[in-house]
């Protein structure tokens, strides 16, 4: 099933320069400028000079309240009273929540069985209510269409529309503004809004820098459909990094296959070993998707050595109760 049938239709399919410079200025009231962070760990480790964008930091603890408030804020008043939905496994369920608390509007919300528990919480606080699904990208949807058409609301894809995509670029254009000479930035891979916002943000801002995907060995769509010029259609992933159980989405990998020569790749150990690695050097709480740039540059530190590199740390929203230990795989 296409997620075309049910997105809610952007007015500009295109996204320029001016399309994600006009997303910045309309979320600032929204979202936090994060910090960009360095520490001689990782300059040390790898020869390089690493800076580090601290999006779990953001009110939610994730950078999906880029992309969702960007959406959000572009809906009429008419369009948003039956209020919005979507489908998420985790951060941009809470980022829907989120703005629908602060417009005072409903929120309907579909989660995976499996759906990171602290997640699903943090989506309840801000008064979602919360529908489960099978944990299949092909259930999500179905399921979103079923709400959408019960309440009337208005679907906010997590990752596979223009608005997002622009809110989502937002990240990569603020590490620009404030290091305009990034050589390469490094961002998870999972449906795809976050690298295809940073790729074009490059494009348009910073020509000279290169954008890579990162992703785990166990859910490598990604990777794949970049190498083959095909997308995924259907996968079944098998990995601790949750944010990254969803294939890639259609409009991003249009961009992604344009813009993104590379996609790194990580194995569960390294991305486990390298979370609590973080958190114990760079005293950040950070969940397991945002260790796969971290465990996926530290394998391949050869083509980093020299450069002056941005890795986004893309959320901070951990079940303590689900975790492995540090040695375990």
């Amino acid at each position: 099933m296409k997620e075309e049938l049910i997105r809610f239709p952007a007015k500009d399919r295109h996204i320029s320069a001016r399309t994600i410079l006009d997303a910045s200025d309309r979320i600032r009231p929204v979202i936090e400028r994060t910090r960009i962070i360095t520490n001689t760990f990782l300059n040390e480790l790898w020869d390089c000079e690493v800076y580090v964008k601290c999006e779990q930091e953001q009110p939610i603890g994730a950078f999906k309240l880029r992309g969702a408030s960007n959406f959000t804020l572009q809906l009429e008043s008419v369009e948003s009273k039956s209020g919005i939905v979507t489908h998420s496994s985790g951060n941009h369920a809470q980022a829907v929540a989120y703005m629908a608390h602060q417009l005072n509007i409903p929120s309907h919300v579909i989660m995976p069985k499996n759906a990171n528990k602290r997640k699903v919480e943090a989506a309840k606080k801000w008064g979602a209510q919360i529908t489960f699904c099978e944990p299949t990208i092909e259930s999500r949807i179905e399921t979103a269409d079923a709400v959408v058409k019960k309440t009337g609301g208005v679907l906010i894809p997590p990752f596979d529309h223009e608005w997002i995509v622009a809110g989502q670029a937002t990240c990569a254009l603020e590490i620009l503004e404030d290091q305009p000479e990034m050589e390469m930035i490094f961002a998870p891979l999972g449906g795809g809004g976050l690298l295809a916002g940073s790729a074009l943000s490059a494009k348009y801002f910073s020509p000279n820098t290169t954008v890579i995907g990162t992703e785990p060995e166990q859910a490598q769509d990604g990777f794949q459909g970049l190498s083959t010029g095909k997308k995924v259609e259907s996968f079944v992933p098998n990995t601790i990094a949750d944010g990254l159980r969803t294939p890639v989405g259609q409009i991003p990998f249009d961009i992604l296959k344009n813009l993104v020569s590379d996609v790194w790749l990580t194995s569960e150990k390294e991305i486990i070993d390298w979370m609590y690695r973080i958190w114990t050097e760079l005293k950040l709480v950070i969940e397991p998707t945002s260790a796969v740039p971290f465990a996926a540059i530290n394998s391949q530190k050869e083509k980093v050595k020299g450069k002056k590199i941005a890795i986004i740390i893309t959320g901070g929203n951990v079940d303590f109760t689900q975790l492995p230990g540090p040695n375990e795989t």
